[in-house]
């Protein structure tokens, strides 16, 4: 019985310890590879545009035509074994993917031979659908899917919505054009429209719409441009940019449920560098990605992929497990889901620019501990008499 009680002990000791330590301890990624899978000529590569909750990438894959130095788009769907076509895709001229949800349903657009403009589709089960409200040509696309598959994008110069039936658009009175850029899984979209102002001048407005009601959103600060929106998760958080043309400076901000913004802060800008910082994506859980001016310059980068986390912008290079760390550098984020895994753009091993798939591992600490724990009970486990003895 005192045996039993210390194996019992000594087994919950080390679940505690371990439990504590992975709450306390600093996030780390492990980064992989994200490519076509097979060898690839120097012009040809992958770039990821988005990742669902089960790992799995979208985005548009570059291959090089007969043409020398000529590559042309492609959607791709990126799995364990290497980024793959989107099946039927060689039945048009160019085509990209830019959103997915955990079911697999797949948007994006593409464009046909002998035909003008870019068709915004829904691709599940091996089909295209056809999102246009109106059979118009346009550069037009969808832009993003939630978990029931409501979709939202920009068809003939207007911001629409595809509830699942079918597409309509988002009245946004008084435009002259508008877009629609996400949305979450209750149909709130976020968005950007343009209006007539005055001298021949145009103004841009950021917008909320949540089925009923369309509302615009204020600039992010006094003195700021609009502010262009990016994402918007299931709290209510949305995520945004805006971008100074004279001074060339770059910001990025989260627009709180409750109204508040909150500046993202950059990472440290060089002194001769303009301060220079993109959200490209937010979670459910409100952890932001993309990228931001650093003054850890490589030689082919000065900027730094960033996750904005609990109030603090870190870069990723900072947060990869060591011996990863030498032989990348991340310099774009731009799609994080829930689980905390993220897909992006930077330099591997021999400067060469590639795609990337981290995701998050527990501190080497952490399963030192976890492991000498159980060690301490499987010794003890060994030690304790049979019953027969």
């Amino acid at each position: 019985m005192p045996q039993y009680r210390f194996l019992t002990g000594s087994a919950l000791a080390a679940t505690l310890a371990f439990t504590t330590l992975g709450a306390e301890a600093q996030l780390r990624y492990r980064v992989k590879l994200a490519d076509f899978g097979v060898p690839v000529y120097e012009e040809e590569f992958f770039n990821p545009t988005a990742i669902s909750n089960r790992g799995v990438v979208v985005g548009t894959g570059y291959r090089a035509t007969e043409e020398i130095f000529s590559t042309y788009p492609i959607a791709h769907i990126l799995r364990s074994n290497g980024a793959q076509p989107l099946p039927g895709t060689e039945a048009f001229s160019s085509s990209y993917a830019n959103g997915i949800n955990d079911r697999n349903q797949i948007v994006g657009s593409y464009s046909v031979p002998d035909a003008a403009g870019r068709i915004p589709y829904l691709y599940q089960h091996g089909q295209y659908r056809d999102l246009r409200v109106e059979n118009r040509s346009g550069d037009d696309y969808a832009m993003d899917i939630n978990a029931s598959g409501q979709v939202v994008g920009r068809a003939s110069g207007k911001a629409f919505f595809f509830d699942g039936t079918r597409s309509r658009y988002i009245d946004v009175s008084g435009a002259l054009s508008s877009n629609a850029e996400s949305l979450n899984d209750f149909g709130a979209v976020v968005g950007n429209a343009v209006f007539d102002a005055p001298g021949g001048a145009y103004e841009e407005r950021a917008f909320m719409y949540d089925g009923q009601e369309l509302k615009y959103l204020q600039n992010p600060t006094p003195d700021s441009p609009a502010a262009q929106m990016v994402a918007i998760n299931n709290a209510g958080q949305m995520a945004a940019n805006t971008y100074a043309a004279q001074e060339r400076i770059s910001r990025a901000f989260i627009y709180e449920a409750d109204g508040r913004v909150t500046q993202i802060a950059s990472l440290p800008t060089p002194p001769e560098k303009s301060e220079a910082t993109v959200v490209s994506d937010m979670n459910n859980q409100g952890w932001a990605v993309g990228r931001s001016g650093g003054s850890g310059c490589s030689e082919n980068s000065c900027h730094e992929a960033f996750l904005w986390r609990d109030g603090q912008t870190v870069s990723l290079n900072d947060l990869l497990v060591p011996w990863q760390a030498k032989h990348w550098f991340l310099s774009d984020a731009v799609a994080i889901n829930d689980r905390g895994q993220i897909t992006g753009r930077g330099f591997s091993s021999f400067l060469v620019y590639d795609s990337y798939v981290l995701t998050p591992v527990p501190e080497p600490e952490g399963w030192a501990l976890l492991l000498a724990g159980l060690g301490v009970v499987g010794t003890v486990a060994r030690r304790r008499p049979g019953r027969g003895g």
